[in-house]
């Protein structure tokens, strides 16, 4: 997985799961004042809508909504109680239609 976040922005919630839960990712920088990551790629071409946070799955589906993101990776370790479980799928189709 790969979090797309800036400091100051709303990407620290899911950082702060993402640790908690003890699940893998990559953190990719994203500057929410050029849009572009540190290797040049335009931050749009990942996310049209320009802004943080945005969890890319292994399977290459995006979350671009915080407590959808928040939600699912709570979902993937229930054993940490990081929120309470909902019904498969909830997360991505609620928040991500």
């Amino acid at each position: 997985m790969k979090l797309y976040y800036s400091p100051g922005a709303c990407s620290l919630s899911p950082h702060i799961v993402l640790e908690e839960a003890g699940l893998k990712f990559e953190p990719v920088l994203a500057s929410t004042k050029s849009h572009k990551l540190k290797d040049g790629t335009d931050y749009y071409s990942i996310n049209p809508l320009g802004y943080v946070p945005l969890l890319e799955l292994d399977d290459g589906k995006r979350l671009h909504e915080g407590p959808a993101i928040v939600q699912y990776l709570a979902d993937q370790a229930p054993d940490s109680k990081l929120a309470r479980p909902m019904a498969r799928g909830s997360a991505t189709s609620s928040r991500n239609g």
